[in-house]
């Protein structure tokens, strides 16, 4: 292990700089959208609050066992599964709380967000998503939050390229909700930038709510950039009006859960999770930013296993917790899992101002 963990940045005979090159892939967990504002909560906060917000449910307080604590993927998990010593109405009840936790999810990730973005973006996140243009990297996002849209909104490349729309980010087999409507759609033409591939779902992703959404198209919204409410007004009415399209939808989150494969009957769930496993597969470097392999995300666990990038490409961690490169070195068996960012203080900030220097090069 390098100097993880000491403060200071990796050695000189370990410049990151030289080991960032090509065309990359990124993972982003809960830490990375922590690092760009606090307000956002990382998964045993996102558990606490939604804890608090149903806390007059009593049916909640009695079908969760205490043991579970705050961990929202094992509630999660144990809800959405027909557990053999429970009856038929009970399992029913089960599937209703974790749907009504999916709601009070995604309100929280809007709420956070909102917060998040009041404001100017960081400049280190500017850039970093600069850097993911020049180098049309695959970002693959655990997130629901919709922060990198919102710096994507509001950057300009050139007089000619910018700023770009959720249609230049995700995947073309996702329809834009504003189709509903009539309205002209922006886009046209390829992008040529980076690729975000959001696996669980985003808070600005809507579809029926059904349990089974088999061949079901899935929409998706504009958002608003970062920045101070100077044009609140203008900014509450594309909210309104984008939520009028989507009335009759639920918003699509893919919950937390060890077993996922209900909603992997969609065939759009389907191809975003294929096009992760061929850009992980063929990735030049792969960057984990702020994601830490839980044990009870069994889906991502098969899913790194399954689709290890070539033991020519590096694996660069960049966390504060210093047992995560253990945890990924366990599931990519043959990669190269580097720690130079790990165990620093702000390690999403000083990796993402060295990347960032490394694509002007």
């Amino acid at each position: 292990m390098t100097e993880s963990g000491n403060g200071s940045r990796p050695a000189a005979d370990a410049d990151p700089r030289s080991r960032i090159r090509g065309r990359d892939v990124f993972i982003l967990g809960a830490g990375f959208s922590k690092a760009v504002a606090a307000e956002m909560p990382t998964m045993s906060e996102l558990g606490a609050e939604v804890r608090a917000r149903l806390a007059d449910n009593a049916n909640l307080a009695s079908a969760i066992p205490a043991s579970m604590g705050d961990n929202i993927e094992l509630w999660m998990t144990y809800l959405s599964q027909p557990q053999p010593w429970l009856r038929e109405p009970d399992i029913d009840l089960h599937r209703s709380l974790g749907g009504r936790i999916r709601l009070a999810i995604a309100d929280i990730i809007e709420e956070r967000t909102e917060l998040a973005s009041a404001s100017d973006a960081p400049s280190w996140l500017r850039q970093l998503v600069m850097a993911w243009h020049l180098r049309q990297a695959t970002i693959i996002t655990l997130n629901y939050d919709t922060l990198v849209e919102r710096v994507a909104r509001d950057l300009k490349v050139s007089e000619k390229q910018g700023p770009f729309h959720p249609t230049d980010l995700y995947p073309p087999y996702f329809a834009n909700v504003a189709s509903r409507s009539g309205a002209g759609l922006w886009g046209g033409e390829d992008p040529h930038t980076f690729r975000l591939l959001k696996l669980h779902g985003s808070v600005n992703w809507h579809y029926s709510g059904r349990e089974n959404f088999h061949g079901e198209t899935i929409f998706f919204s504009d958002v608003p950039e970062f920045g101070p409410a100077a044009d609140e007004a203008r900014r509450d009415a594309m909210t309104r009006r984008l939520r009028d399209m989507a009335a009759d939808k639920e918003t699509l989150l893919i919950p937390p859960v060890a077993e996922k494969t209900t909603y992997f009957s969609n065939e759009t769930v389907r191809a975003l999770w294929k096009d992760a496993s061929a850009a992980l597969r063929n990735a030049a470097a792969l960057h984990v930013v702020g994601y830490s392999l839980p044990m009870s995300d069994l889906g991502m666990q098969f899913f790194l296993a399954g689709n290890s990038p070539d033991a020519d490409a590096p694996v660069h961690v960049v966390d504060i917790n210093t047992g995560v490169p253990d945890r990924f070195r366990e599931f990519l068996k043959s990669a190269d899992v580097r720690d130079g960012y790990v165990g620093m203080e702000d390690p999403v900030v000083l990796f993402a101002g060295d990347y960032a220097a490394s694509a002007m090069e």
